[in-house]
């Protein structure tokens, strides 16, 4: 762990200017101006184009990591970490409404990444053998 700390402390501090940097002055500048009219289409229709484009992201995280679970998770974790952490600590989410929110992800996509393991040929974890 102590050779990882040096590019750790490094990672946060970047992530941390330009978060700061980003929301104070690119992001949060256009979001007060920027309400919404309302929805761009039916709900049932935001969630299909949702769960698409989030299928071919989740089969592009796969490629990379060669393991359909392990893909799933990293998945749920980064909204996890945006919308169940971030928004909680930032008062935009009750806790448990978050807590509600991880497990459907949690749930969710595992189940997707169990599915295309499966699908893919393999058992739980396909390709991790195939790998080899």
């Amino acid at each position: 762990m102590s050779e990882r700390m040096k590019p750790i402390l490094g990672a946060l501090v970047t992530s941390i200017v330009i978060a700061y940097v980003g929301v104070t002055y690119l992001f949060a500048p256009i979001m007060a101006n920027d309400a919404p009219a309302g929805a761009m289409m039916p709900a049932w229709a935001s969630l299909l184009v949702y769960n698409v484009i989030g299928i071919i992201f989740y089969d592009w995280v796969n490629q990379q990591v060669n393991a359909p679970v392990k893909s799933g998770v990293i998945l749920a974790v980064s909204q996890i970490l945006l919308v169940d952490v971030y928004y909680v600590l930032n008062g935009g989410r009750g806790i448990a409404a978050a807590g509600a929110s991880a497990v459907v992800l949690l749930v969710a996509w595992i189940a997707v990444g169990f599915v295309y393991g499966k699908l893919l040929g393999g058992g739980e974890g396909a390709p991790e053998t195939a790998a080899a």
